[in-house]
């Protein structure tokens, strides 16, 4: 589903990745908004950050943040983000994103992303406060005022072993009256 919204043209315009892991995300952003667009990235374990400058090491046009994807607001606007909610794939999975600052990284998203602009959360289940994240994410995106945004919420039906939910988010263009 993400390589199928970064098919979409998003050259030159702003990424953010908002949990790292091992950058492979970050690369996708980085090819989707080919050298005249920037990404930045959030992931609050030095690991993450290592990882992913290795992986981005051809690349010039990002920059990395070790700080929790809450602070989001950090960066003026952005046109594209992606949250993949859990844990560093071979790391201590007791480190993994929280419901509380997923929530407020969430709200910060939707007030700071241009018209048009997408926002896709990842959700896995299966990590110790994967449920309660889950049942947050889900209710925050479903009460964003449907005049301002699209949701929507695609399940793997026939997947063994707790596959994914991903939101995709779309801020619509507003029109004046």
């Amino acid at each position: 589903i993400v390589d199928e919204v970064l098919s979409h043209n998003f050259l030159g315009k702003i990424a953010v990745d908002c949990t790292l892991g091992k950058g492979n995300d970050t690369l996708k952003l980085l090819k989707a908004v080919g050298e005249s667009g920037f990404v930045y990235g959030f992931d609050i374990q030095e690991e993450a950050i290592e990882k992913t400058k290795e992986l981005l090491k051809d690349y010039k046009n990002f920059k990395l943040f070790l700080d929790s994807h809450e602070n989001i607001d950090r960066i003026e606007s952005f046109d594209l983000v992606i949250y993949n909610l859990g844990f560093l794939p071979g790391s201590d999975k007791k480190v993994t994103t929280l419901r509380d600052s997923t929530l407020k990284s969430l709200k910060k998203a939707t007030e700071k992303i241009n018209e048009a602009g997408i926002i896709i959360v990842v959700s896995y289940l299966g990590h110790v406060n994967s449920f309660e994240e889950r049942e947050g994410v889900d209710e925050f995106l479903r009460n964003l005022d449907q005049k301002k945004f699209k949701v929507e919420k695609r399940e793997f039906y026939n997947q063994a072993h707790n596959p994914p939910i991903v939101y995709l988010v779309e801020k619509k263009v507003l029109k004046w009256e």
